[in-house]
């Protein structure tokens, strides 16, 4: 008797849970699997045939046109170098931002509010902030450097100068986020590993390396996990500053998706692009995920 009332209640609880994540379920269907699924099957098509309202299936020539195409190769190659730099910029400052902050020098209280507030900043606000501190004739930067003595470039006309000013805008706006990773996982650390380094005469270079490090590992993979899929599709802060120029020095991915799908309206290859950078993303981040679970096993 007790496990029929049991099993019904076992069953309620079910149909409760379904219904009540139904809804989600919906949603989630409606604006992201539908999208998805729309998009793969764009990419398979003749992107003239879309204002038809029809499909017609092409097979893999969106996906070789986007890889003989020149352009897709200089956005994945510019992409790959903005992750690249941006995130070991990250991790080096948040590194260097969070130790000195573990350490709560005077007024450590009142930068822990400061260095949050670009987190509560949209990328193309932020975008729109640094073109006009970058602009060569009146912004902030090139006068601070004229304090100095030194003759700020024209940052948006160079290619190099130009690949600088979306990863300082971009460092700018993610390192926060390193910060306060970073800063949670140091204070987690027992203090009697410090305690046990110093007895056998461990210096600070030897503490950071030998203790913090390891302890942090599965800290850093996590970091590179999220800024990993976050920097690969860098859209807003590209687009405001340089829209991928000069010429196209830094294109990267998601604007050379949005140029070939809206502007030169060749919606098939754009697709095709889009599901390629993704599963670029998705084989780096299932390697960082890999080494994340060994990580583990190696704690354990």
């Amino acid at each position: 008797m007790l496990s029929k009332t049991a099993t019904k209640l076992g069953s309620r609880e079910k149909r409760s849970g379904i219904l009540m994540t139904l809804p989600a379920i919906l949603v989630m269907i409606a604006t992201v699997l539908y999208p998805i699924g729309w998009s793969l099957l764009l990419s398979f098509s003749d992107s003239a045939s879309v204002f038809s309202g029809k499909f017609d299936f092409i097979g893999f020539d969106n996906y070789i046109k986007a890889i003989q195409s020149s352009d897709f190769q200089n956005a994945l190659v510019n992409t790959l170098k903005f992750v690249a730099c941006t995130i070991v910029l990250e991790i080096i400052v948040g590194f260097i931002v969070s130790l000195t902050l573990n350490s709560q020098p005077p007024g450590h209280k009142v930068f822990k509010l400061l260095y949050t507030l670009p987190l509560m900043i949209a990328p193309l606000v932020s975008g729109l902030q640094w073109r006009w501190m970058l602009t060569d004739q009146y912004g902030v930067v090139n006068n601070i450097l004229s304090i100095f003595g030194v003759k700020g470039p024209t940052w948006f006309a160079n290619p190099t100068s130009a690949f600088a000013a979306i990863i300082l805008a971009n460092v700018w706006l993610a390192v926060p986020f390193c910060i306060l990773v970073l800063v949670s996982a140091l204070l987690s650390l027992p203090e009697t590993l410090y305690e046990a380094g110093r007895l056998d005469g461990a210096n600070l270079i030897q503490e950071f390396w030998y203790i913090t490090l390891p302890q942090l590992k599965y800290t850093i993979l996590t970091i590179l996990v999220i800024r990993l899929a976050d920097a690969f599709r860098v859209f807003d802060i590209v687009y405001v500053l340089t829209s991928g120029g000069p010429g196209n020095s830094t294109e990267v991915a998601s604007t050379y998706i949005y140029t070939t799908s809206f502007t030169r309206l060749h919606f098939g290859v754009g697709a095709a692009a889009s599901f390629m950078s993704l599963i670029i993303v998705g084989i780096a981040c299932f390697t960082l995920f890999k080494l994340m679970g060994d990580s583990e096993e190696d704690v354990m």
